[in-house]
């Protein structure tokens, strides 16, 4: 018979590891012995604390394990959104503060409209003190396109830095913080297949937890690898599948913000005969949307569409939320990063300018949707 596991193997935050040796359980059994609620009231965990506990002594069951309302309001409460640096897209989410922890959000759109510029500055913006919209945190930013460009990340990192040290003459940030700073804590990684891209997804419960102060986690994009590499649509549709659960896993379980690019595609209709009468003029239509149908889509709590209407316009549409109807406002991507559409103290930056990655061109504007569902015949 194997000797039992013993309590210090467990893999935890030191916070909680401290809490969990002094509180004279010596094996792994021995906790799990142990009813969860007893547990958290005799430890006095906090609420991320029990899910990370839960999540280490019953990996199976930590998807399911139940939170009152209350102690699912006391979360959010306690919550901290990421700004976007735009008041009006900030807007698009509950409390109007950016995006939020504990939950996936998709910004899709066609090349060209800021989907990639839009990640880069919530990364950045997420090492901001709480106080001034950020997340006081590290975000890491898992990229399949290499469009990640570092020399704009440089730039909105030089901006944001000198937005936080002018800031009520606050020279506590500007002693303690620079822009290199700023850049340090993004971690970013590159995947160039599915397989890359699912260990890699995998292997973020590991980074996230041996780097507690991780507070987004932004994939650009979901779609990219899977639409050239993988022709089985069956299996495409399970991978992604199995993504989202796991993304969503990380938001629920690290209480981070997990945003994820996507592509658009075009979903095809063909008109099915209704009977006798039926006019023989009937053409199949089309819709530009988000790739991944339907199955993918259920998986994001908040969904948003990026537009570019030219001469600097760009507007994003909030079209899946459950807490804001569907609405529309602008922005603009100047030099030192996103702002609001009205904010023109310095001139809209030049798209042209940007060193978009060829592979941003590649996408398929007369390629049928992956889920393949699309097609009525």
């Amino acid at each position: 018979m194997s000797a039992p596991r013993p309590a210090t193997t467990l893999r935890l935050s030191s916070g909680l590891r401290d809490k969990v040796l002094r509180s004279g359980y010596g094996t792994v059994a021995d906790l799990r012995a142990v009813p969860t609620n007893d547990l958290v009231s005799e430890l006095k965990l906090s609420s991320d604390q029990a899910r990370e506990l839960l999540h280490q002594l019953h990996p199976t069951s930590a998807s399911w394990e139940c939170f009152t309302a209350t102690q699912t309001l006391e979360l959010e409460q306690r919550s901290t959104p990421i700004t976007t640096s735009s008041p009006a897209l900030d807007s698009l989410f509950g409390g109007g503060l950016g995006v939020p922890p504990g939950k996936i959000t998709e910004i899709c759109g066609l090349p060209g409209t800021g989907k990639t510029q839009l990640g880069i500055q919530l990364c950045v913006n997420a090492q901001m003190p709480t106080a001034m919209g950020g997340a006081g945190g590290t975000s890491i930013y898992v990229d399949t396109e290499g469009s990640f460009i570092a020399k704009r990340a440089l730039q909105f990192a030089t901006a944001c830095f000198e937005k936080l040290s002018t800031a009520n003459n606050n020279q506590e940030i500007r002693a303690a913080l620079d822009s290199k700073d700023l850049m340090q804590g993004i971690q970013y990684c590159r995947v160039h297949s599915p397989v890359e891209l699912i260990a890699m997804v995998r292997m973020l419960d590991g980074i996230v937890r041996s780097h507690p102060k991780t507070k987004l986690i932004v994939v650009d994009s979901i779609a990219f690898l899977f639409r050239s590499n993988l022709s089985d649509i069956n299996m495409r549709t399970k991978l992604v599948a199995t993504l989202g659960r796991q993304l969503s896993d990380l938001a629920r379980t690290y209480n981070v913000a997990v945003v994820v690019i996507n592509q658009m595609t075009t979903k095809v209709d063909v008109p099915k005969a209704s009977g006798l009468g039926q006019s023989q003029d009937m053409h199949p239509t089309s819709l530009i949307q988000p790739a991944l149908g339907e199955t993918w889509g259920n998986m994001c709590t908040h969904r948003i569409r990026l537009y570019n209407h030219g001469d600097g316009q760009r507007t994003a549409r909030l079209f899946k939320s459950p807490t804001i109807q569907e609405q529309t406002v602008a922005f603009q991507i100047l030099s030192t990063g996103i702002s609001d559409a009205e904010d023109m103290d310095r001139p809209p930056y030049d798209d042209a300018e940007l060193e978009f990655d060829p592979e941003e061109s590649l996408l398929l504007w007369g390629a049928i949707d992956d889920d393949a569902l699309y097609m009525v015949t």
